[in-house]
């Protein structure tokens, strides 16, 4: 990662750490107390991953109510072990993603696909895309996201694990 695209002074980034930023519940909501350039209380914040397929625990945007950057956590692992486990539960809860293990059925009707799908969690899923070659999005050479109308997402993490059914249902839309 290059560090100047960071550390440009227009951007004026500020960098949360343990000494200026300390993570919380509040009332089932992550909360912040900052102390850099003053001191705040923020009753709700929301993480944002500015990497989301290839940096899942740096760069992480810490944003306030009104959805304005407070600043952001070069790496989570940053902070002590409870803040820690905290930040990765928010990020896994936000950022849930089931992960497809087969394609069971695919179906097209007037410019929506239907799915039928086995997760590895050995759940069947069922949800619908509109516009399939739009939301089912290649990621590097073997791993695939698929968003549906809901704007839940999906993930494929190896292509070439998929069985040949499963393979061959999808592969139209690669």
């Amino acid at each position: 990662m290059n560090n100047e695209l960071i550390n440009d002074p227009g951007a004026a980034i500020v960098r949360l750490l343990p000494e200026n930023a300390s993570f919380g519940f509040k009332n089932g909501f992550l909360c912040l107390s900052f102390n850099g350039e003053g001191s705040e209380e923020y009753n709700r914040v929301f993480l944002h991953r500015v990497f989301p397929f290839e940096l899942l625990w740096e760069y992480i945007s810490v944003l306030d109510a009104d959805n304005k950057e407070i600043g952001l956590i070069y790496n989570i692992s940053d902070f002590d072990d409870r803040t820690k486990e905290m930040l990765k539960k928010e990020l896994e809860r936000k950022y849930y993603s089931p992960v497809i293990r087969s394609v069971d059925s695919l179906k097209e009707r007037y410019g929506f696909s239907y799915w039928s799908a086995t997760t590895t969690e050995g759940r069947k899923i069922e949800f619908t895309i509109q516009d399939t070659f739009r939301h089912v999005t290649r990621i590097g050479e073997d791993k695939c996201i698929i968003s549906d109308v809901d704007g839940n997402r999906f993930i494929i993490e190896s292509l070439s694990a998929l069985d040949k059914k499963s393979y061959r249902r999808i592969e139209l839309y690669l």
